[in-house]
């Protein structure tokens, strides 16, 4: 509940129009009554710090904002995630920071989507990193009309309402990933391998890209297969090695989930390394050795620490009241000559 305090300055009215809220609203929400939802409680709120009185604002007196990262992905991805968050939460004492990371082999939607709901109670901005699932979509919708910030990282979820969403376009990178498949392979018929986890729309997209590039550009390419893993590198060992061994040999590989290491692995006891163009994403130090190797061709990749930055900016500009939109970030193409920053 607010404290109810004299208002001289700034008036009622000027903090309503600051809000767009009737009077009757800003004053219901000033002097703690109910009948006020909590998404406008918060914008009456957060209209009351913008005109320059935080003291008359008990439970947002100034402390430290409170930004939650939660996230479920394979454990490359979420160790490249945690090393650029902790590095984050290290220079940026003024934000208070939680991280809830859970491997997507563990995940458990409902349990997930209660996390999400548990930390919206408690901070005013969520990075989110999820898989496109009903339960979470729900729970998102839930913290964006009770007032919190919920942003997208890397993979989105577009029918939760969440705030924004920033990472690369995943169509374009599958098409990239299309394009590079189709012109370092020879004209000539042959069969691709792609490979796959859960229903991230990260890796759908991937593939909506990937095979409008090969179907209107290189047609005699042919996608035989989608071969389900879990992200980790061993689950990609054994489904390739399943597949390798029951089907003919194929001229590329597109990986577009994790476990690059064990489609490699699994490559090179076919002894297929040299035939096979294998196409992946994230760079990590696994990926970038896999590169200088020879055992991979191609690592298409983005920058996880600019686009956390801009995750907070967005949070920035929302709590100022300001409009925001999504950010498309670079896609960035690595080979084993590339410089590795």
């Amino acid at each position: 509940m607010l404290a109810k305090p004299s208002w001289k300055n700034p008036t009622i009215g000027q903090i309503a129009a600051e809000a767009k809220v009737s009077t009757a609203t800003a004053d219901r929400v000033l002097n703690g009554r109910p009948g006020v939802r909590e998404a406008t409680r918060k914008k009456v709120e957060a209209a009351l710090f913008r005109l320059g009185k935080p003291e008359a604002v008990g439970e947002l007196s100034p402390e430290k904002r409170r930004i939650a990262f939660i996230c479920e992905a394979g454990s490359g991805f979420l160790t490249l995630v945690e090393k650029e968050a902790r590095a984050l939460i290290a220079a940026r004492p003024d934000i208070s920071f939680t991280l809830d990371s859970v491997p997507n082999v563990q995940v458990d939607a409902d349990r997930f989507s209660l996390t999400i709901t548990r930390r919206a109670r408690e901070c005013e901005a969520i990075i989110l990193v999820s898989r496109d699932h009903l339960k979470v979509n729900r729970a998102v919708r839930e913290a964006v009309d009770n007032g919190v910030h919920v942003i997208c990282l890397s993979t989105d979820l577009p029918n939760s309402r969440r705030s924004a969403y920033i990472g690369i376009d995943q169509i374009s990178t599958g098409a990239t990933a299309g394009w590079f498949m189709g012109r370092l392979l020879p004209q000539q018929s042959g069969n691709i391998l792609l490979v796959y986890s859960s229903t991230y729309r990260t890796q759908e997209e991937r593939e909506v890209g990937f095979r409008r590039v090969l179907r209107e550009q290189f047609p005699w390419l042919n996608v035989v297969e989608r071969v389900n893993i879990n992200d980790e590198s061993d689950g990609a060992y054994q489904s390739v090695k399943k597949f390798l061994a029951s089907n003919p040999p194929m001229v590329g590989i597109y990986n577009m989930a994790g476990g690059n290491r064990g489609v490699a692995r699994a490559l090179k006891e076919y002894q297929l390394q040299e035939n096979v163009i294998f196409i992946g994403h994230e760079l990590s130090e696994e990926s970038r050795l896999l590169l200088e190797s020879g055992e991979m061709d191609i690592v298409l990749g983005h920058d996880i620490r600019t686009e956390i930055q801009h995750c907070l900016e967005l949070v920035n500009r929302m709590r100022r009241g300001e409009a925001v939109a999504s950010v498309k970030t670079p896609l960035h193409v690595f080979n084993r000559y590339s410089y590795f920053p």
